[in-house]
């Protein structure tokens, strides 16, 4: 069993469980309790539930919970009712961040057992309903504690705080149940490949690095049934991939690693497959060009592009999805020695393209740049995205929140657009000009690796054009801002997000749709 760190299980029926310890329904702000949902509540919870609607809980901020004593027999002890803000501003994502808020309100309690109904809330149907609440349940469930040592697990024991699988049913009416389980299950699928993404993106330097980033592929490979391939640095040599090596020359002891994973469904024999590349740096010092010793610690966080690979890759195999998609996980370490790469240096890169360095802390377009040079010409993909927490500038252009994209194709822009959407996922288009391949001309080579702070997304997205052949469909996301997170969010506590895996899940399903 795969490692996804999180301590839920949900379900799906047509009636309260006799054993719930709780009730909780999700209701639109200053709106009367919906017919179906006091149906499946029954009278004693829905008598609940009307005090706090009377006490204007619902039309309170989204997210917060307000609960409510159940008077009367039976097992239902008390209701929870999620906010859920201005009704006019309704959207499926604040659907997810409300049942994340009472997965979290259930915990802090002691409950282990909940019941959640679900029903048409203003306009969003009740598959986006159930789709919205099993995931925001899921990644909500999220709890990276592979690290705790004795004193945590005595604390756990004293305050009896370690954690215990949360039970959530989600209720709906009986012509729903069919076609609501399905969607629960799709929905926690993809959510466990992304708390699987986050459960590996949070491991430490000292735990995760290039051969062993390729073992955990190797694993998750043969539990779902996937197809892996990995180069070593000296199958990379002979490639001629200087870009990888170059980087990951540094650290002598943790040598670099291209993982190859294939979802390969017979029924697509013969279609050519999608292409998704990964920047997977398991730690950035900067090399030479040192970055502050101030927050490089999160610099584990640099591999969340190729996380977000594993999650969709975890995510296609366990869901049979018959479309063709090849994985690569760009992995380095970049770190000083004296085998590290330098300023000055003069690199040639697989498509014999040149790069002087002029900054080592501009590594990850160097492994990337190998990755789709190689990747393009092995599988003939009929699209490429790739992912990487490419540059601080997109954070400053774009804040935490939204994702940058960069692409030679408006078509494919405008499909990931629709999959963010339907995920959750924000991401906003960025220029890449002529101008901004220009910026990178080399007096000594071909091109140079970063031009300085000016548009540096842009750049970034410039740089990797050149391993990119023009007539391939092909899109950048720069998700520096949104891989990871210092504050705890809606559905994501501090640390990695496992942001991409919901929206590159949803743009396989839908180019497979397309196609057929």
């Amino acid at each position: 069993m795969l490692p996804t760190s999180t301590n839920v299980n949900v379900k799906v029926a047509a009636a309260v469980p006799a054993d719930a310890s709780a009730v909780a329904a999700l209701i639109v702000a200053k709106q009367p309790l919906a017919a179906d949902a006091a149906n499946l509540l029954g009278s004693a919870a829905t008598a609940a539930a009307g005090k706090l609607l009377d006490a204007n809980a619902g039309g309170g901020k989204a997210n917060e919970v307000s609960v409510q004593l159940v008077d009367g027999p039976g097992q239902l002890r008390r209701v929870y009712l999620a906010g859920l803000g201005d009704a006019k501003k309704l959207t499926v994502d604040a659907i997810r961040q409300s049942a994340a808020a009472l997965a979290r309100a259930a915990g802090k309690q002691r409950v282990e057992r909940l019941a959640i109904v679900a029903h048409p809330i203003g306009t969003v149907a009740i598959a986006e309903v159930v789709e919205a609440i099993t995931t925001g349940i899921s990644l909500a469930a999220f709890d990276y504690r592979e690290q705790k040592g004795t004193a945590s697990k005595a604390k756990d024991s004293e305050d009896n705080a370690k954690p215990k699988t949360l039970t959530v049913t989600i209720v709906v009416a009986k012509p729903h149940l069919a076609a609501s389980r399905e969607i629960s299950q799709r929905a926690a699928v993809i959510a466990q490949g992304q708390n699987f993404a986050r459960t590996i993106a949070s491991r430490p330097a000292n735990v995760i690095n290039p051969p062993s980033l390729a073992q955990v592929a190797k694993e998750l490979a043969s539990d779902v049934g996937l197809g892996l391939r990995v180069l070593d640095e000296k199958q990379m040599a002979k490639l001629g991939m200087g870009g990888i090596l170059a980087v990951g020359g540094g650290s002598i002891a943790t040598p670099p690693r291209m993982i190859v994973l294939q979802h390969l469904p017979k029924a697509a024999k013969g279609v050519k497959p999608l292409l998704v590349i990964g920047k997977a740096i398991t730690f950035d010092s900067g090399g030479i060009s040192i970055k502050p010793a101030d927050k490089m610690g999160r610099m584990i966080f640099d591999k969340c592009g190729a996380m977000a690979v594993l999650g969709l890759m975890y995510a296609l195999a366990k869901l049979k999805i018959p479309v063709p998609v090849v994985g690569i996980l760009s992995s380095a370490e970049n770190v000083l020695s004296s085998k590290a790469y330098r300023p000055g240096d003069i690199i040639t890169l697989y498509n014999g393209v040149t790069v002087e360095v002029t900054n080592t802390d501009a590594e990850g377009r160097l492994v990337l740049g190998d990755a789709l040079a190689w990747g393009i010409k092995t599988f003939k993909p009929a699209a490429v995205v790739d992912l990487a927490t490419l540059t601080g500038g997109v954070i400053v252009a774009l804040g935490k929140t939204i994702a940058g994209v960069m692409s030679n194709n408006d078509e494919l822009v405008a499909q990931l657009h629709t999959a963010s959407q339907q995920a959750g996922e924000q991401i906003w288009r960025l220029p890449l000009f002529d101008e901004h391949r220009e910026y990178l001309k080399s007096d000594y080579a071909d091109i140079i690796n970063a031009g300085g702070r000016e548009g540096s997304p842009l750049q970034g997205a410039a740089f990797l054009s050149h391993f990119v052949p023009a007539d391939i469909p092909w899109a950048h996301l720069d998700i520096a801002g949104v891989a990871d997170t210092e504050k705890e969010l809606p559905y994501y506590a501090k640390g990695a997000t496992g942001w991409g895996v919901r929206t590159l899940v949803n743009w396989v399903q839908q180019t497979g749709r397309t196609r057929a």
